[in-house]
């Protein structure tokens, strides 16, 4: 229920926020502040929450102990006191009730990511004779990581991580090793007509000892279930105990329909593929094929929002029919489950990218990663916004988290690259790019870092080859546009007019943002024409201009005190 929605609930949970350390407030003078009769309010919180209005406030004041207990080290003590809960003894009592493990229980299953017990789910192999169900095997796959991912006691590894083993006949504990994880679970699917037969075996990376191994011969409708039953042996296979609201979080089934269920995994099965606006176009053909079956699917909406924001951000489509579909599809997910993570995800995404709005950015994303576990990407969005702030501690730990829990993915590699340039570690920029080629080669983003961090030491001739190798491998106005700014800062100013010339070209069959003309420009001494440009980069809020000093630091450093570009520092962030 979204409270914000019913202004007397909001007003309650306000009231009670502001005053968790005062234990004797009796619900008269409850009343009186949030400006409502005692029946009224008893009518309301019956309605909405079927609690009494005394254990509306205790539920408010566990859930405060219970982030108390997650984010700072206070004593079990101060907690109970903080909250207004002034007997520990009850204090214990109520916590253990509301959450089914003891405030000690609970706090011993918070570690850090360090002395977590590591995990990594292996691509599910389709065995399956129509190569077309890969997506089913897939969907299963990402299924249980995502189950798991809401252990507090566990550190999972990401999928991008897991999913480079693909494919590959390598040795379990050898893959073990080079992830750095205790343990792996790897099986298989195999589906035909409605009949399905999945085998899982978790194995132990130190001593290569089978955990736990079993068989399902099941009905494609039962896909729920097994799912379920495997994440749950893997917990008891590895002492590791799910309380209260995770349990409920983990287990959380979004629809009961099998086959909305099939078109919501392909839909997700062509977003990961990543490879462009055609993947991503397909993607959302799926997830709206699902809405059909499941209006109230908020996954699925909150999958459209994201494939959107990717098309929006690289370029793939125009930005009015991006932004336009961004938000309804973001506000529909919410407005459906506001307790999903991955609605929560996409507005951060939103709201820091297209709005430049930092502050509900980051409320958005500490809900998502309140409510989704420890996922990498949640990590990085939250490195990139800390390291925009200037905040270099939070963005280095913050980096670090999202690599620990999804080491391979280029996605985090590219942020991580990214965080490296603004606090103006040109080397280390270069050395997260290399990890990416080393990871895929034919990465376009990988080639991109290693050439625009190259200029800055003036090493042209390599930082030529790497861009025209990312210009071969996406070409885009993002690419063309760096070798724009290679040729200007070469002093090859007809070289850099041309690629000016080729992304007009370009924008004709494809979207070529202003900040990409204006930076060329800008490079090559006409800082009138470029500043146009910028101007309207920021009126659209493009992303590029969120980095718009540390270009200026880099590439405009000759135009750093020109009013024109010091008032367009003012108006981006």
């Amino acid at each position: 229920m979204n409270t914000q929605e019913n202004p007397i609930l909001h007003k309650l949970e306000l009231f009670i926020d502001n005053n968790l350390d005062q234990p004797g407030i009796t619900s008269d003078y409850i009343c009186k502040q949030v400006g409502v009769s005692r029946a009224h309010l008893h009518r309301i919180l019956k309605q909405k929450t079927d609690l009494p209005v005394s254990l509306f406030i205790r539920k408010r004041r566990l859930e405060k102990a219970k982030n108390l207990l997650h984010n700072t080290e206070m004593r079990i003590s101060e907690i109970a006191d903080a909250v207004g809960i002034s007997s520990p003894q009850n204090f214990s009592k109520y916590f253990t009730q509301e959450f089914e493990s003891s405030p000690t229980d609970f706090r011993k299953n918070i570690l850090p990511n360090s002395e977590k017990i590591s995990i990594a789910v292996l691509p599910f192999q389709n065995m399956s004779r129509d190569s077309s169900q890969e997506y089913f095997s897939d969907g299963i796959t990402e299924e249980i990581i995502n189950v798991l991912s809401q252990v507090p006691a566990l550190k999972v590894l990401g999928r991008s991580s897991t999913f480079v083993f693909k494919g590959k006949d390598l040795d379990i504990r050898e893959i073990g090793k080079v992830l750095n994880v205790d343990y792996l679970l790897e099986g298989s699917v195999r589906k035909s007509e409605n009949k399905l037969r999945i085998s899982a075996n978790l194995v132990s990376v130190k001593d290569g000892f089978q955990v736990w191994s079993e068989k399902f011969d099941r009905v494609e409708a039962d896909i729920f279930d097994i799912q379920d039953e495997i994440s749950i042996a893997i917990l008891e296979g590895i002492k590791v105990k799910l309380f209260g609201k995770e349990k409920e979080n983990a287990f959380k089934r979004y629809t009961n329909d099998h086959q909305a269920y099939q078109l919501y995994l392909q839909g997700r099965f062509y977003f990961n593929k990543f490879g462009g606006k055609e993947d991503f176009l397909k993607s959302i053909s799926y997830f709206e094929a699902a809405i059909e079956i499941e209006p109230n699917y908020a996954p699925a909406y909150s999958g459209i929002a994201s494939c959107y924001l990717n098309m929006w951000f690289y370029r793939y489509l125009k930005p009015e029919k991006c932004l336009k579909e961004i938000r309804l599809a973001s506000d529909k997910s919410i407005q459906l489950d506001k307790e999903i993570p991955e609605s929560h995800l996409a507005l951060a995404r939103m709201q820091l990218l297209c709005e430049w709005n930092f502050e509900e950015a980051e409320k958005s994303l500490k809900m998502a990663l309140k409510l989704g576990g420890n996922l990498a990407e949640y990590h990085s969005l939250y490195a990139l916004i800390y390291g925009l702030r200037g905040n270099h501690k939070a963005a280095k730990k913050h980096t670090q988290n999202a690599l620990e829990l999804d080491p391979l993915s280029l996605f985090n590699n590219f942020y991580a690259s990214y965080l490296h340039w603004i606090f103006g570690d040109f080397e280390g920029a270069i050395a997260q790019g290399n990890n990416m080629l080393e990871i895929e080669p034919d990465f376009w983003g990988g080639n991109y870092i290693v050439g625009i961090n190259l200029m800055k030491s003036q090493k042209y001739a390599n930082a030529e080859i790497a861009l025209n190798l990312a210009l071969l491998q996406n070409y885009s106005g993002l690419t063309l546009s760096a070798c724009g700014v290679l040729s200007g800062m070469k002093g090859e100013k007809q070289k850099g007019f041309d690629f000016i010339s080729k992304m007009k070209d370009l924008d004709k069959t494809q979207p070529v943002s202003n900040y990409d003309l204006g930076i060329v420009y800008g490079v090559l001494g006409d800082i009138e024409t470029a500043c146009l440009f910028f101007e309207k980069a920021i009126k659209n809020h493009e992303p590029s201009m969120l980095f718009f000093k540390y270009i200026v630091r880099d590439w405009l450093e000759d135009f750093k005190d020109d009013q024109r570009v010091l008032q367009i520092l003012k108006k981006t962030y």
